[in-house]
């Protein structure tokens, strides 16, 4: 049995549906059965699935991650701060979390190990990230992560 991967899974073939899936889906999958599963564990899990995914798409240049986060809608992201330490991204409308009633805790683990990973191999240092506010988490304008970069 072959594995899939990120090329393979991007393959859509859905002439009629077309290949965008409601959010709501996504967030049914994310947010309600993966934390049923897993519990606390979830979070943990989402932001390593992410950053797995993020190394794999193998990107050379920042531009290209940003056309990618475009492409999949997961929100309008924006780079206030980049410095060689530190990269601040903001995501307006959050694909995990914008419009959700406040919970009280972050969501967004699965976009910020996605950043860390796709910024570690295009860099080629040690990136990790931590999210600093969150739309349906706390009602914050966006979900904001800062990426720390290591040597």
């Amino acid at each position: 049995m072959k594995p899939i991967d990120i090329a393979n899974a991007l393959q859509i073939n859905r002439p009629e549906t077309g290949e965008m899936v409601g959010v709501g889906l996504y967030r049914l999958l994310r947010l309600v059965a993966l934390e049923d599963i897993l519990g606390s564990g979830a979070s943990a899990v989402s932001y390593y699935a992410g950053k797995k995914m993020g190394k794999e798409l193998q990107l050379k240049k920042l531009d290209d991650f940003l056309a990618l986060c475009e492409q999949l809608k997961i929100g309008q992201i924006k780079i206030p701060t980049m410095t060689a330490e530190l990269i601040h991204v903001d995501v307006h409308e959050c694909v995990t979390c914008a419009g959700l009633s406040p919970v009280g805790r972050m969501l967004c683990h699965f976009e910020g190990g996605l950043m860390a990973g796709a910024v570690e191999s295009i860099l080629g240092k040690h990136v990790q990230a931590h999210e600093v506010s969150c739309i349906g988490g706390f009602g914050h304008e966006t979900c904001g992560f800062d990426l720390q970069i290591h040597d």
